[in-house]
Formats: C-alpha cells, sequence, structure tokens
C-alpha cells in the first residue's frame, strides 16, 4: 500500500461536506497529505435562469442577468464563502493546495481532476445539496466511488 500524499476534497457546502472537509484535514494532518480543495456548479442553474422566473421562480434575482454574470456572480459566492467555510473545517495544521472551481457534471469533474493531478485520495460528502440533476443523474458519490482512479471515502 502506498502513502497518501495528495487529497481531493469536494464541497458543495452542505452538513455533509463539512464534516468531509473536517475528516480530510484529519487525514491530512496524520499524513502530511496536501488537500485540493474542489467544488463544481451545474450548468443548471444557469440554465434555469435562462427559461425566466415564470419556469422557475426563485431565478428571479439572477434573471436579468447574463449566462457569465451568473456563472460570475456563483463563483464570487464559492470564493467568498463556501471556500473559505469549507477551508475552516479542515481545521488549523491542514496542509492546504489548490482551492478549486469547475462548471459541469459534478462527479465527471471530480474524477477528471483528481486523476489528472494525481490525487491519492477522494474525500466527500455522503449526502449534498439536491438538484433537480441528481433526480436525473443519481448521487454524486456513487458516481464517483465507481469512476474514481483512487480511493474514494465517503463521509456523513
Amino acid at each position: 500500500m502506498h502513502t497518501i500524499e495528495r487529497i481531493l476534497l469536494a464541497t458543495d457546502g452542505s452538513e455533509h461536506a463539512l464534516h468531509a472537509a473536517a475528516y480530510a484535514g484529519m487525514l491530512s494532518r496524520a499524513t502530511g497529505a496536501v488537500i485540493d480543495i474542489m467544488t463544481v456548479h451545474s450548468n443548471d442553474a444557469v440554465m434555469l435562469n435562462a427559461l425566466g422566473p415564470a419556469v422557475w421562480p426563485a431565478t428571479v434575482p439572477y434573471s436579468a442577468l447574463s449566462a457569465e454574470e451568473i456563472r460570475a456572480a456563483v463563483e464570487q459566492h464559492a470564493a467568498a464563502d463556501l471556500l473559505p467555510a469549507t477551508v475552516a473545517a479542515c481545521g488549523a495544521g491542514a496542509h492546504l493546495g489548490a482551492q478549486v472551481q469547475r462548471w459541469g457534471q459534478p462527479a465527471e469533474c471530480i474524477c477528471a481532476y483528481a486523476e489528472d493531478q494525481g490525487c491519492d485520495q477522494i474525500v466527500l460528502g455522503t449526502r449534498g445539496r439536491t438538484s433537480f440533476s441528481k433526480l436525473l443523474l443519481g448521487s454524486v458519490s456513487v458516481q464517483v466511488t465507481s469512476h474514481a482512479h483512487c480511493p474514494v471515502t465517503l463521509v456523513r
């Protein structure tokens, strides 16, 4: 068995994702592994906004924005709130690496990043924020465990 040198922590800011961050932090402190933190934004929100508030009422604040403006707002929110909360949940002494934001299908992006960056372990929560795509595609955690090239740890 080889040592863990690089961990990919996938987060959506949910309670389970923050528990996963605490676990990844503990693993990092125990092994010296560097944690890359990744959040993947779904294009669903941008597409639903394109349909307008009559179809998706929760999008009213963004209804006058272009797709690029919506993406920028989502990324800015993640950089200001979601990622710092995840870093804090990792705890003092965790070895932190890159903080990455991607757009696309979450499981696909997580698995591709982990393989491209040579991650030895993926850590993520068992249940994240619910979305329309989950109804169609299933759980991100199930997809990641099925397709990842490295071990995956699911945290409740």
